[in-house]
C-alpha cells in the first residue's frame, strides 16, 4: 500500500500474488478498473462489460440506474448492474482466496483539506508558481519529445498548460478548439495560441454536422463503449478528434494535455454563498447536491423516497454529511464532489483519446499540486480568488481575459446569483428562455456552442426539452434505460429516440 500511495500521475495497478489478487487505480481514477465475482474466483478488468459478462449479470439495476438518469454517472464502488462493482478514486483492492475468498477495500488517498497555511497571498502565490514548474518540468520528462496536443478553450486551465509548456521552452504544441464559428472561446484561443508561438486548429461544428458523425459506426461504438456501465461517455471532443486524426494534423503518437480539472482544485465548486454563512446545515450541503448534480432531468414524483434513497447513496460516500462551518461544508463537498464527478464523469472524458488511440496526460492532478491546493484556506479558493490573482500576476498576456463572453450587465447579475444564494431562480429563468425558443436551440445551440442537439429525434427533443438538458441527459436517459450500450447493434444513426 505505501508503493501505491507513493505514485504520482494516472495508473491502474492489477498484481497476483500468492493466494489473491491486489488492485488499485490513481487519485482520480482516470483508468478506471472494474470487478466482480464468477464461481469464487475474482473478475477484474478494464472493461466494465467484460466483467458483465462473466459475471452473468443482465439485468440492470433500478436504484442505479434512476441515479445514472439524474447525474450521467453511478456514484460508490456500484455500476448499472448489480454484479459489477468499480474500484473507486484513490481505492485498492485485495482479494484473498484462503482461508476462505475475502475481498477488502480501502482508501489509501481522500481529496480533504488540510491544516491551512496562513493567509499570505504573495507567498502562496509565488509556492504555486514554483509548483508550477515542478510540474511541467514532470510533464515535459514525461512527453520525450512528442507532440504535446492541447484542448485549448477560453478558459484558465488549458491555458495553464499551454503557458507551462512554453516556459518550458516546449515547442512540439499544437493547440486545438472547436464549436460554431466564431464562437468566443475559439476567439480567446485562437490568441492565446498565437501569442505563445504555438499551431492552432479549428474544427467547426454545426446541425449538419452532428448529423453526418452520428451516422458512422464509429461514433456509435465509442458511444456504446466509453462510458464502462458507469458514466456517459463524454462525446464533446469526439468531432475533433475524428476530424484532425483524418487531417493528419495529430501525429501519430501526440499525447494530449486537457487541463482538467485545474478549476476544481483551485475551489470553483465551492459555492459562494458558503463563505457569507456563519455554519452550513446537512440540509443545506444535501441540496446544494442534489441542485448541482442530480440535475440532468426533473425527479419523478415520488420524491420523498428518492430523496431518501440518494440520501442515503451520498451519505455512504465519505460518512453521514453534517452541519458544521464552511470551510467544514467545503470539505465534506469537494470530497464528495472529486470522489463522484471529477472521477466518474470528468475524468472519463480521456476515454475520448484512448478511442482514437492516443497517450494523454493529466498534468493539473499531479500529486504536488493536490497537495497545494489542500492546504490553501478555503476563503482564498471560493471563487478561485487565489488562483485568478495568480494568473494576473503570471499569466497577464496581452489577449482577453479568461471566460470574458459576457457584458458589465451580465457580469453584475452573475455576480448577484453567485454571492446571494439565487441559483436557482437565475436557472429556472434561464431554463423558461430557452424551452421558448428550443426550435433555434435544437438546430444551432449556443450555450454551449456546440450545435450538437441534431443528434436526438427532433420530436423527442419537442417533447421533453425543458430548457435545462444538455446532450448528456439524453445520454443518461440512453443509459438508465438500458440502450446506451447496445447502440452498435442498429444500423441507423444515432437519434436517441
Amino acid at each position: 500500500m505505501a508503493t501505491i500511495s507513493s505514485l504520482n500521475g494516472s495508473f491502474a495497478v492489477v498484481t497476483g500474488r500468492t493466494g489473491g489478487v491486489l488492485a488499485a487505480v490513481d487519485r482520480v481514477r482516470s483508468i478506471p478498473l472494474f470487478y466482480g465475482l464468477h464461481q469464487g474466483s475474482l473478475v477484474v478488468s478494464d472493461r466494465a462489460e467484460r466483467v458483465r459478462a462473466r459475471a452473468g449479470d443482465d439485468s440492470q439495476s433500478p436504484e442505479t440506474s434512476l441515479e445514472f438518469l439524474l447525474t450521467g454517472y453511478v456514484t460508490g464502488p456500484e455500476t448499472l448492474f448489480q454484479n459489477v462493482k468499480q474500484i473507486q478514486a484513490g481505492e485498492a483492492l485485495s482479494f484473498v482466496t484462503k482461508p476462505k475468498p475475502k475481498l477488502n477495500r480501502r482508501r489509501y488517498f481522500e481529496w480533504r483539506h488540510r491544516d491551512p497555511w496562513p493567509a499570505d497571498n504573495d507567498a502562496l502565490i509565488e509556492r504555486l508558481h514554483a509548483v508550477h514548474h515542478n510540474v511541467a518540468r514532470r510533464l515535459v520528462v514525461s512527453l520525450e519529445g512528442r507532440q504535446a496536443v492541447v484542448p485549448l478553450s477560453g478558459g484558465y486551465d488549458s491555458r495553464l498548460i499551454a503557458v507551462m509548456l512554453k516556459e518550458e521552452g516546449y515547442d512540439n504544441v499544437l493547440c486545438y478548439t472547436y464549436g460554431l464559428p466564431d464562437n468566443w472561446e475559439a476567439r480567446i484561443s485562437k490568441e492565446v495560441a498565437h501569442y505563445l508561438g504555438f499551431r492552432w486548429e479549428f474544427v467547426p461544428y454545426s446541425g449538419a454536422k452532428w448529423r453526418e458523425w452520428g451516422a458512422t459506426s464509429a461514433l456509435k461504438r465509442y458511444c456504446a463503449t466509453a462510458g464502462n456501465l458507469t458514466a456517459v461517455p463524454h462525446v464533446q471532443d469526439w468531432p475533433a478528434l475524428f476530424t484532425l486524426q483524418q487531417q493528419k494534423a495529430i501525429a501519430v503518437d501526440g499525447v494530449l494535455i486537457p487541463g482538467l480539472s485545474g478549476d476544481f482544485i483551485a475551489g470553483s465548486h465551492i459555492p459562494h454563498w458558503f463563505a457569507k454563512r456563519a455554519s452550513i446545515t446537512r440540509d443545506q450541503l444535501l441540496r446544494t447536491i442534489f441542485d448541482s448534480h442530480y440535475s440532468l432531468w426533473d425527479w419523478p414524483p415520488a420524491k420523498a423516497r428518492l430523496t431518501e434513497d440518494l440520501t442515503r447513496r451520498i451519505d455512504a460516500i465519505g460518512g453521514p454529511l453534517r452541519d458544521g462551518s464552511p470551510a467544514d461544508a467545503a470539505d465534506q463537498l469537494e470530497f464528495w464532489d472529486m470522489n463522484e464527478r471529477q472521477a466518474k464523469f470528468i475524468c472519463n472524458s480521456v476515454r475520448v483519446y484512448d478511442f482514437f488511440g492516443h497517450d494523454w496526460r493529466l498534468p493539473l492532478f499531479d500529486l504536488e499540486l493536490l497537495d497545494f491546493w489542500s492546504h490553501v484556506p478555503v476563503d482564498m479558493r471560493v471563487g478561485r480568488s487565489l488562483y485568478i490573482e495568480y494568473a494576473g500576476r503570471y499569466q497577464n498576456l496581452p489577449v482577453p481575459t479568461p471566460n470574458r463572453d459576457r457584458g458589465k450587465l451580465a457580469g453584475a447579475l452573475i455576480y448577484l446569483v453567485n454571492n446571494y444564494g439565487l441559483h436557482r431562480l437565475a436557472k429556472a429563468a434561464q431554463y423558461r428562455l430557452r424551452r421558448a425558443q428550443w426550435k433555434r436551440v435544437y438546430e444551432c445551440c449556443a450555450d454551449p456552442p456546440l450545435a450538437w442537439f441534431t443528434l436526438i429525434d427532433r420530436e423527442l427533443f419537442r417533447r421533453t426539452y425543458t430548457g435545462k438538458q444538455t446532450l448528456y441527459a439524453y445520454l443518461a436517459r440512453l443509459g438508465a434505460q438500458g440502450l446506451l450500450r447496445q447502440i452498435t447493434d442498429t444500423d441507423s444513426p444515432v437519434n436517441f429516440s
